[in-house]
């Protein structure tokens, strides 16, 4: 008995030391953030805000990243609106285990595999607060305009600082649109910055979203023991709710949906990793 509760106590010595270590990381880098968010952040749980109201979300980034760069215009912006959300994700033994260098790769390449984003889900407050598919579709195209090639997911062998590409993704509410990929890296961040070349129609019938007036970025960013994920939507020119015959999109509720999905993806995506 005495053994087992030494042990025991052991672990949750270790459990803590990890903690606290991974709180320091997250401190120094988001010196901005307060503790009660950090502590979210531990606990896995995404933090998420907006500029709606006139928020500042910059302290959400990163300090000098393209991450904050990019939320600091977004602050600055007249007639749009921008949803950010933070996560922390710990590392496995395996992604742990690599060098700084390996281990960015394996997430620059973890992050280009999109077609392992089809038949992801999200919570859907029209189906009843229920998980419903939120991406029928997902693969790279040539260019805009040979929409029907399907090319495989790329895979790097040595880290690109940057990187563009076409995809092609069907949705439950915004059917079948085209978006340009554009990855600007560094040795701690990964950042991809994400354009919509199509007009996107809620439900095939109106115009939430026109061409080339929605912006979605995801970032990671390397820490001792785990990464930050961030990632920035801000749509142009548009209310945040829009009416479709008699049902109300909350547009900023519905790309936030969104993103968590994509970070739940991504999340899960690493966690294949470890069972390589």
């Amino acid at each position: 008995m005495g053994k087992k509760i030494f042990l025991i106590t052991s672990l949750l010595c270790i459990i803590a030391s990890i903690f606290a270590t991974s709180a320091e990381d997250i401190k120094k880098v988001l010196p901005g953030l307060e503790q009660s968010a950090r502590d979210s952040l531990i606990e896995g749980k995404i933090v998420s805000d907006s500029t709606i109201g006139g928020n500042y979300i910059a302290h959400l980034y990163p300090k000098a990243s393209y991450g904050q760069t990019d939320a600091i215009k977004a602050e600055e912006a007249d007639n749009s609106f921008s949803i950010t959300a933070l996560s922390y994700i710990p590392y496995g033994p395996k992604l742990k285990a690599m060098d700084k260098d390996e281990r960015q790769l394996k997430i620059f390449n973890t992050m280009r595999a999109i077609s392992t984003q089809e038949g992801i889900t999200y919570i859907s407050y029209r189906a009843g607060n229920k998980p419903r598919e939120l991406i029928e579709k997902s693969r790279y195209i040539e260019d805009p305009r040979k929409r029907s090639s399907d090319l495989p997911d790329p895979v790097a062998t040595t880290f690109p600082l940057t990187a563009k590409s076409f995809v092609y993704q069907k949705d439950s509410t915004f059917s079948g649109n085209v978006y340009e990929h554009i990855y600007t890296n560094t040795s701690e961040e990964i950042y991809v910055r994400i354009k919509n070349l199509d007009s996107m129609k809620a439900y095939g019938l109106i115009t939430a979203v026109k061409k080339e007036k929605l912006s979605i970025s995801l970032g990671t960013y390397q820490l001792e023991d785990g990464l930050l994920m961030y990632a920035l939507t801000t749509i142009e020119d548009k209310d945040p709710q829009i009416q479709v015959l008699w049902y109300t999109v909350d547009l900023p509720s519905s790309f936030k949906r969104r993103v968590t999905s994509l970070m739940e993806w991504f999340v899960a995506s690493l966690e294949e990793i470890e069972n390589e």
